[in-house]
């Protein structure tokens, strides 16, 4: 049996066309949606706020009392990767522990947790929740699935710089247990140097609308090194469909797809169809985005066209030494079988939108200065020459 956890649009029909896709596949199954509570007395989770459904806590009690009379589960998203250092105070952990009993009364028994100062918290409560271990723990060899292990994390969620590396999945899946959990829709770049300071802005961006601050960032450099090359599309951390069978064959059978930004304007029971079916005929970005993509330019990667690209990561103990330097494979494999001159020209054009739109830049692009009266002043900077405001 596969099982899948998606991201929750918190509606009513969704998790009945869940229960329909259980009931349609033996081999398959939607375990559990996830999410948070975003208005009243929220405590840090791995989104931002502004990009995730508007949800209260009635109305999630409503939502999971729901879910679970459909045979569907839900986890609670309490995985920031800061917490502002308050579970380290007398005052933040009485808010802490109460913020806990109240998702315990409404019924919540799942929480994905980041912070093993926070899982110390919880379990300190003796409620019975069951904690996974989230992505932003970055799990990559045994030794740090096995500390989860021993902190009480019944499933972990493996770092995605993982997902095509086979024998440390199977390392893993092998010391830690059958509930070894891995994001297959991730469209996360392998070893992206920004990803643990966007965890950081993320968690503070959770519980605060930072109308004051400047949260495209990350994303808009994210976008730009995908722009860089046609072949960065391939270095991404997707799964297909076709290619569940190849992590079945290492044990792995817990699947995540995320989309928490995206799953309330998709269609994410057509795309837990098309793991279920192990096939998909269409632009594999749209599938990965769950036919909501929140991005302008984009080219067509067509997914028939990727049959084998997976092949020798499976086959070959270190294909990816991690080194795209001296590589080229995923570049050469881009030019085989994309329509390359239209993807360059894509790229070109989101180059040249995300550099002329880049909020931080224009932020930083000004200095202090003297005026005429010998008072400071910010001004903007052009070239070498100083605007005042």
């Amino acid at each position: 049996m596969k099982y899948y956890t998606v991201a929750a649009d918190f509606k009513k029909e969704t998790i009945d066309g869940y229960a329909k896709l259980n009931a349609n596949y033996k081999d398959s199954k939607v375990l559990e949606t996830y999410g948070q509570a975003t208005i009243g007395g929220i405590l840090e989770g791995g989104r931002v706020l502004d990009d995730i459904p508007a949800i209260s806590f009635k109305e999630l009690q409503d939502y999971i009392e729901y879910s679970n009379s459909k045979g569907i589960g839900f986890n609670y998203s309490l995985n920031g990767s800061c917490m502002g250092n308050k579970e380290f105070t007398e005052d933040g952990v009485k808010e802490i522990k109460g913020f806990l009993y109240k998702l315990y009364d409404i019924g919540v028994r799942g929480l994905t947790v980041a912070l093993p100062s926070l899982i110390e918290i919880i379990k300190s409560t003796g409620l019975d929740f069951e904690i996974k271990a989230s992505i932003i723990t970055k799990i990559d060899n045994v030794n740090k699935a096995l500390f989860y292990k021993s902190m009480g994390c019944e499933r972990i969620v493996t770092d995605e710089s993982l997902n095509r590396s086979f024998k440390d999945l199977k390392n893993i899946r092998q010391a830690y247990g059958e509930k070894v959990e891995i994001i297959i829709n991730s469209l996360c770049h392998k070893d992206c140097a920004y990803r643990m300071f966007h965890y950081n802005q993320t968690a503070h961006d959770s519980v605060d609308k930072m109308t004051h601050s400047i949260n495209t960032f990350y994303n808009h450099r994210c976008m730009l090194k995908r722009a860089e090359n046609v072949g960065e599309v391939f270095k991404l951390c997707w799964v297909r469909p076709e290619d569940i069978k190849l992590y079945e064959e290492i044990g792995i059978t817990y699947y995540k797809v995320q989309g928490r930004h995206t799953v309330s304007g998709g269609d994410p029971i057509r795309a837990l169809e098309c793991y279920f079916k192990q096939s998909f005929d269409g632009n594999l970005i749209d599938l990965l985005e769950l036919f909501n993509s929140p991005y302008n330019f984009k080219f067509n990667l067509d997914n028939k066209k990727l049959d084998g690209f997976i092949k020798p990561f499976k086959e070959v103990d270190n294909f990816c030494k991690r080194n795209c330097y001296s590589c080229g494979y995923c570049e050469r494999f881009a030019q085989k079988n994309l329509d390359y001159d239209e993807a360059v020209q894509i790229n070109k054009l989101a180059t040249e939108f995300y550099e002329n739109c880049d909020e931080f830049k224009n932020l930083i692009n000004v200095e202090y200065v003297k005026d005429e009266n010998d008072e400071d002043k910010l001004v903007s900077v052009e070239g070498n020459k100083f605007d005042f405001n």
